[in-house]
C-alpha cells in the first residue's frame, strides 16, 4: 500500500497546507484519517428568517401547551380513579 507521503515529499504537503489548499490536503489524507477528519468538521448554526424564527417558537409553545394539557389530563383521571 501506497502511503500519500510516500508520493508526496514533506515540502509539497508542507506547501500544500500553507497555501490554504485544502482539496491538496485531503487528497493526501489516509482514508482513516479522512474520516476523523470529517467526524471533526463543525457546522456553524444557520441563520433562520423571521417567520421560520416565528414558526420554531410556535411549535415550543404548543409543545409546552399540550405536555400541560396532557399533565392535567392525566391527574383528572388519577382524581377520578380514586372515588
Amino acid at each position: 500500500m501506497q502511503h500519500a507521503h510516500d508520493t508526496f515529499g514533506n515540502e509539497e504537503l508542507g506547501s500544500a497546507i500553507a497555501g490554504g489548499q485544502p482539496e491538496a490536503v485531503l487528497a493526501l489524507l489516509e482514508p482513516d484519517q479522512l474520516v476523523a477528519a470529517k467526524e471533526r468538521t463543525r457546522f456553524g448554526r444557520r441563520r433562520l428568517s423571521r417567520g421560520v424564527r416565528a414558526l420554531l417558537w410556535g411549535l415550543r409553545l404548543y409543545v409546552l401547551f399540550m405536555v400541560a394539557l396532557v399533565l392535567f389530563q392525566v391527574i383528572q383521571a388519577v382524581q377520578g380513579a380514586g372515588h
